[in-house]
């Protein structure tokens, strides 16, 4: 990723409190694509499609049988009474088309074989039995021409596309792609993706925290929800002390294809992120968006096209802006089709808004005789994320004075 000098003249820092619409589209009108790199179709799960694959032959490539049973010709059964037809041998899948001698014959097929020169139709073994080389057919049995036959390029044509640019490759699309000879795969590359905590009150996990420390919890979180073809997670800690950030920031801007921080970024006296960032070639996009929890946000963009993130430290915030702000781009990144456009769900209970913030309240999704829906469940404040583990995701309720009532829909965005 290179930096496009005409790209960044565009650039402004806002000096005031945006909106989450606003903060959003900036977001994505200044993150990278990755370039794209070749990868076995077997390893492809989970990353992003850069070109199109299309049908190397028709599908299905031949008169596909769908049944275990006999192949015959509809003509047997023109007339009235019970059809006795000659075997003259079996046909399974995987071997050239037999050839049927004549309508008073069949042969013995099975499901996934080519279907016969000659025959016209397939008749299950539930509809028949066969005496001393003998099909008997049911006299019930409905038989035309077509009959349990999958019929060649009925699906789709020579050189039809099936697979297209920014698709994510989970199985269905893997298989599809193994039918059409796809060895190799063009994907996005995977970014790098430095996910740091800040802060002097933060120890290891593994570590018996004294009365004023508590242990990381938000790098383990992100990581966690960081779906792998989006990003290798790198995780690192910065203590509150300029030179450490300076040179900590350093050295993950240069092996870091995305940067997300958490913490050090409101207007405490040890919150150098901003200025910091600065220092290192970050130029800045905007800081602070009119929202709740998340208020302190910051995002720019690195010296080598890189975004960066700067959440802020309380859990709760920093979730909730991972998914809103951080994981979007990271598709962007990937050259993806957002997968992670919000659902809309309804309100079981009425709600209040607040003047010139968004609210973003952990919800549960409620399923009951009357549908679906969700339910706020809100936390007791933005540290409190033992507080949303009931909780199935978040709803994003709009600035404004009054209630909203049930039955109002709203965006829901679901945790990772």
């Amino acid at each position: 990723m290179e930096r496009n000098p005409a790209f960044l003249k565009r650039i402004k820092l806002n000096k005031v409190m945006i909106s989450v619409k606003e903060a959003f589209q900036l977001i994505l009108s200044n993150v990278p694509v990755m370039s794209p790199e070749k990868c076995p179709f077997a390893e492809a799960t989970g990353r992003t499609l850069r070109v199109t694959v299309s049908a190397d032959r028709e599908m299905p490539p031949y008169d596909r049988v769908m049944m275990d049973g006999i192949a015959a010709s509809s003509e047997a059964f023109l007339g009235t009474g019970q059809v006795r037809l000659q075997i003259q041998g079996h046909q399974p899948a995987g071997v050239s088309a037999n050839t049927l001698l004549d309508s008073t014959s069949c042969l013995e097929i099975s499901t996934g074989a080519v279907l016969p020169h000659g025959a016209d139709c397939v008749i299950p073994v539930e509809e028949l039995e066969i005496v001393d080389g003998v099909a008997v057919v049911s006299e019930g049995a409905v038989v035309r021409a077509g009959h349990h036959i999958h019929r060649q390029g009925s699906d789709r044509q020579q050189g039809e596309a099936l697979l297209h640019a920014g698709m994510r490759l989970g199985c269905k699309e893997v298989a599809v792609a193994a039918s059409c000879g796809a060895v190799e795969l063009s994907v996005s590359k995977i970014p790098r993706v430095g996910i740091v905590s800040t802060g002097d009150e933060l120890v290891d996990v593994g570590t018996k925290p004294k009365p004023h420390q508590i242990r990381r919890s938000n790098t383990h979180s992100l990581s966690a929800a960081l779906e792998p073809a989006l990003g290798l997670a790198q995780m690192a800690h910065l203590c509150d002390e300029p030179r450490a950030i300076r040179q900590g920031l350093a050295d993950l801007l240069d092996r870091s294809d995305a940067l997300i921080l958490s913490g050090g970024v409101s207007k405490g006296k040890k919150d150098y992120l901003p200025g910091m960032l600065e220092s290192q070639g970050v130029t800045p996009i905007f800081h602070w968006v009119a929202q709740r929890p998340g208020k302190p946000l910051w995002f720019g963009i690195g010296p080598r096209s890189e975004p960066v993130f700067a959440l802020p430290g309380n859990p709760l915030s920093s979730l909730v802006c991972f998914h809103r702000y951080v994981v979007p781009a990271l598709e962007k990144m990937a050259g993806r089709k957002p997968s992670t456009v919000a659902q809309q769900q309804p309100l079981i209970e009425a709600c209040e808004m607040k003047p010139n913030l968004t609210i973003f309240l952990p919800a549960q999704v409620i399923s009951n005789k009357d549908g679906c829906g969700v339910k706020p469940a809100p936390a007791a404040n933005s540290g409190d994320f033992a507080g949303v583990l009931g909780t199935d995701g978040f709803i994003e309720l709009p600035a404004g004075k009054g209630t909203l009532p049930a039955g109002s829909v709203l965006p829901f965005h679901p945790w990772l």
